[in-house]
Protein backbone atom coordinates (compact mmCIF):
# COMPACT_ATOMS: atom_id res chain seq x y z
CA UNK A 1 0.00 0.00 0.00
CA UNK A 2 1.28 3.49 -0.86
CA UNK A 3 1.72 5.78 2.11
CA UNK A 4 -0.04 8.94 1.63
CA UNK A 5 1.54 12.59 3.54
CA UNK A 6 -1.25 13.65 5.47
CA UNK A 7 -0.40 17.31 6.41
CA UNK A 8 -0.81 18.33 10.09
CA UNK A 9 -3.76 20.91 10.87
CA UNK A 10 -2.12 24.20 11.10
CA UNK A 11 0.51 23.25 8.30
CA UNK A 12 -0.11 24.16 5.05
CA UNK A 13 2.36 22.13 3.05
CA UNK A 14 5.13 23.86 1.16
CA UNK A 15 5.77 27.91 1.03
CA UNK A 16 2.39 29.72 -0.56
CA UNK A 17 0.34 26.83 -0.93
CA UNK A 18 -3.52 28.27 -0.05
CA UNK A 19 -1.61 30.93 2.87
CA UNK A 20 -3.65 33.84 2.98
CA UNK A 21 -2.12 37.51 3.50
CA UNK A 22 -3.22 38.79 7.05
CA UNK A 23 -5.65 41.87 7.57
CA UNK A 24 -2.55 43.97 8.53
CA UNK A 25 -0.46 43.04 5.31
CA UNK A 26 -3.49 43.97 3.22
CA UNK A 27 -4.30 46.84 5.31
CA UNK A 28 -0.48 48.21 4.96
CA UNK A 29 -0.76 47.20 0.87
CA UNK A 30 -3.76 49.80 0.54
CA UNK A 31 -2.42 52.62 2.20
CA UNK A 32 0.47 52.06 0.25
CA UNK A 33 -1.62 52.43 -3.05
CA UNK A 34 -3.17 55.38 -1.91
CA UNK A 35 0.18 56.94 -0.69
CA UNK A 36 1.20 56.52 -3.90
CA UNK A 37 -1.50 57.84 -5.76
CA UNK A 38 -1.61 61.08 -3.58
CA UNK A 39 2.01 61.36 -4.51
CA UNK A 40 1.75 61.18 -7.97
CA UNK A 41 -1.26 63.37 -7.94
CA UNK A 42 0.82 65.65 -6.04
CA UNK A 43 3.54 65.49 -8.97
CA UNK A 44 1.46 66.37 -11.25
CA UNK A 45 0.27 69.66 -9.70
CA UNK A 46 3.28 70.55 -8.10
CA UNK A 47 5.35 70.23 -12.14
CA UNK A 48 2.43 70.32 -14.63
CA UNK A 49 -0.14 72.70 -13.10
CA UNK A 50 -0.32 75.53 -10.91
CA UNK A 51 -3.15 76.85 -8.96
CA UNK A 52 -2.82 80.98 -7.97
CA UNK A 53 -5.15 83.25 -6.46
CA UNK A 54 -5.63 86.79 -7.75
CA UNK A 55 -3.80 88.96 -5.41
CA UNK A 56 -5.95 92.42 -6.39
CA UNK A 57 -8.24 93.75 -9.14
CA UNK A 58 -5.70 94.76 -12.17
CA UNK A 59 -7.47 91.97 -14.30
CA UNK A 60 -11.14 93.17 -13.16
CA UNK A 61 -13.60 92.72 -14.52
CA UNK A 62 -12.10 89.47 -16.50
CA UNK A 63 -10.60 88.28 -13.16
CA UNK A 64 -11.78 89.41 -9.90
CA UNK A 65 -9.31 89.58 -6.46
CA UNK A 66 -9.76 86.12 -4.87
CA UNK A 67 -10.65 84.03 -7.61
CA UNK A 68 -8.48 80.85 -8.07
CA UNK A 69 -6.76 80.38 -11.53
CA UNK A 70 -5.65 77.12 -12.87
CA UNK A 71 -1.92 77.60 -15.42
CA UNK A 72 -0.30 75.27 -17.40
CA UNK A 73 3.88 75.73 -16.43
CA UNK A 74 4.56 73.54 -19.55
CA UNK A 75 3.10 76.23 -22.19
CA UNK A 76 5.75 79.26 -22.49
CA UNK A 77 4.58 79.82 -26.28
CA UNK A 78 2.32 83.05 -25.35
CA UNK A 79 0.10 84.77 -28.24
CA UNK A 80 -1.30 88.17 -27.86
CA UNK A 81 -4.31 87.61 -25.33
CA UNK A 82 -3.09 85.17 -23.25
CA UNK A 83 -3.84 85.39 -19.53
CA UNK A 84 -0.32 84.12 -17.80
CA UNK A 85 0.95 83.71 -14.15
CA UNK A 86 4.14 86.84 -13.96
CA UNK A 87 6.71 86.29 -11.26
CA UNK A 88 7.83 89.41 -10.41
CA UNK A 89 10.48 88.41 -7.78
CA UNK A 90 7.80 89.72 -4.80
CA UNK A 91 4.54 88.42 -5.87
CA UNK A 92 2.64 86.38 -8.34
CA UNK A 93 0.88 88.76 -11.19
CA UNK A 94 -1.73 87.44 -13.42
CA UNK A 95 -1.42 89.54 -16.39
CA UNK A 96 -2.75 89.55 -20.07
CA UNK A 97 -0.05 89.38 -22.95
CA UNK A 98 -0.53 92.16 -25.41
CA UNK A 99 2.58 91.89 -27.40
CA UNK A 100 5.12 89.16 -28.31
CA UNK A 101 8.35 88.90 -29.51
CA UNK A 102 9.36 91.50 -32.71
CA UNK A 103 6.15 93.74 -31.74
CA UNK A 104 6.41 97.13 -30.96
CA UNK A 105 4.67 98.89 -28.62
CA UNK A 106 3.66 102.88 -28.58
CA UNK A 107 1.16 105.09 -27.08
CA UNK A 108 -0.89 107.82 -28.41
CA UNK A 109 -3.03 110.13 -27.28
CA UNK A 110 -6.15 107.49 -28.22
CA UNK A 111 -4.25 104.74 -26.57
CA UNK A 112 -2.16 101.63 -27.31
CA UNK A 113 -0.17 101.17 -30.11
CA UNK A 114 1.08 98.01 -31.87
CA UNK A 115 3.17 97.83 -34.82
CA UNK A 116 1.75 101.09 -35.37
CA UNK A 117 -2.36 99.89 -35.46
CA UNK A 118 -4.30 101.62 -32.67
CA UNK A 119 -5.62 98.78 -30.82
CA UNK A 120 -9.35 98.56 -30.02
CA UNK A 121 -9.98 96.97 -26.81
CA UNK A 122 -13.27 96.01 -26.57
CA UNK A 123 -12.86 94.04 -22.95
CA UNK A 124 -10.88 96.92 -21.72
CA UNK A 125 -13.42 99.40 -19.85
CA UNK A 126 -10.63 102.05 -18.53
CA UNK A 127 -8.35 104.24 -20.73
CA UNK A 128 -5.08 103.06 -21.78
CA UNK A 129 -2.51 105.41 -21.17
CA UNK A 130 1.13 104.73 -20.54
CA UNK A 131 2.61 105.35 -16.71
CA UNK A 132 4.41 108.83 -15.76
CA UNK A 133 7.12 107.14 -14.90
CA UNK A 134 8.13 103.69 -16.27
CA UNK A 135 9.98 102.85 -19.56
CA UNK A 136 9.95 105.30 -23.02
CA UNK A 137 8.12 104.48 -25.79
CA UNK A 138 8.22 102.77 -28.65
CA UNK A 139 10.01 99.85 -27.17
CA UNK A 140 10.03 96.66 -29.00
CA UNK A 141 9.63 93.29 -27.72
CA UNK A 142 12.73 91.29 -27.79
CA UNK A 143 13.25 87.33 -28.68
CA UNK A 144 12.27 85.21 -25.54
CA UNK A 145 9.73 87.93 -23.95
CA UNK A 146 6.31 89.38 -23.74
CA UNK A 147 4.67 92.64 -22.87
CA UNK A 148 2.09 92.33 -20.36
CA UNK A 149 -0.51 94.91 -18.74
CA UNK A 150 -3.38 93.64 -16.14
CA UNK A 151 -7.15 94.74 -18.03
CA UNK A 152 -7.65 97.31 -15.13
CA UNK A 153 -5.20 99.62 -16.46
CA UNK A 154 -4.88 102.80 -14.34
CA UNK A 155 -4.58 99.24 -10.99
CA UNK A 156 -2.08 97.42 -12.86
CA UNK A 157 1.43 97.47 -12.17
CA UNK A 158 2.58 95.67 -15.74
CA UNK A 159 5.31 96.12 -18.52
CA UNK A 160 4.40 100.24 -18.64
CA UNK A 161 6.58 100.52 -15.56
CA UNK A 162 9.35 97.40 -15.86
CA UNK A 163 9.26 96.87 -19.87
CA UNK A 164 8.89 93.51 -21.20
CA UNK A 165 9.10 90.23 -19.33
CA UNK A 166 11.77 87.37 -19.80
CA UNK A 167 9.93 84.25 -20.64
CA UNK A 168 12.17 81.45 -19.45
CA UNK A 169 13.02 83.75 -15.71
CA UNK A 170 9.66 85.72 -15.08
CA UNK A 171 6.61 83.63 -16.00
CA UNK A 172 5.45 80.45 -14.88
CA UNK A 173 2.63 79.58 -17.13
CA UNK A 174 -0.74 80.21 -19.18
CA UNK A 175 -4.25 80.62 -17.23
CA UNK A 176 -6.59 77.30 -18.20
CA UNK A 177 -9.16 78.40 -15.84
CA UNK A 178 -10.53 80.38 -13.45
CA UNK A 179 -12.68 79.44 -10.67
CA UNK A 180 -14.65 82.32 -8.59
CA UNK A 181 -14.37 82.37 -5.04
CA UNK A 182 -17.19 84.75 -4.61
CA UNK A 183 -20.31 86.12 -5.75
CA UNK A 184 -21.76 82.95 -6.44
Amino acid sequence: MPSHFVPAPGNAGPAGEGSEPSLAAELLLLVLKIALALGFVAMVLLFVFGLSQVPDESMSPALEEGDLVVYYRLEKSYAAGDVIVVDDGDARELRRVIAVAGDTVDFSSDGLVINGYLQGEDKIYTQTLPFTEGITYPVTVGEGQVFVMGDNRPQSKDSRLYGPVDIDSSTEGKVMTAIRRRNF
